[in-house]
């Protein structure tokens, strides 16, 4: 799941390093949320393949578990409902924890 945030991470930080190869104070505060929002972004890719990859696999209850059960922060598990509900093709959430 972490891949596309590292390959990510990677390539910015090569781009950056060629853009800019001795950075001072003022340019590594205002890159540092970019990198931070990058990581959040390519987790969230990484775990929709994820996701994809294993429903062939996996149980859908099973699955359910890691998308729409645990500790619920507001922004990112309506995402994770929406990104469940899309791989499933489902308009409303039919599986139940």
């Amino acid at each position: 799941m972490f891949v596309p945030a590292v390959a990510g991470e990677i390539a910015l930080g090569r781009w950056l390093t060629q853009f800019m190869p001795h950075p001072g104070l003022i340019a590594m505060l205002c890159f540092a949320p970019a990198i931070v929002v990058l990581f959040i972004f390519g987790m969230l890719i990484g775990s929709t393949i994820w996701l994809l990859l294993m429903k062939r696999f996996v149980h859908q209850n099973t699955l359910a578990t890691f998308f729409l059960g645990g500790p619920r922060v507001p922004i990112f598990s309506n995402l994770c409902s929406k990104i469940f509900a899309w791989c499933y093709g489902q308009n409303r959430r039919k599986t139940k924890l």
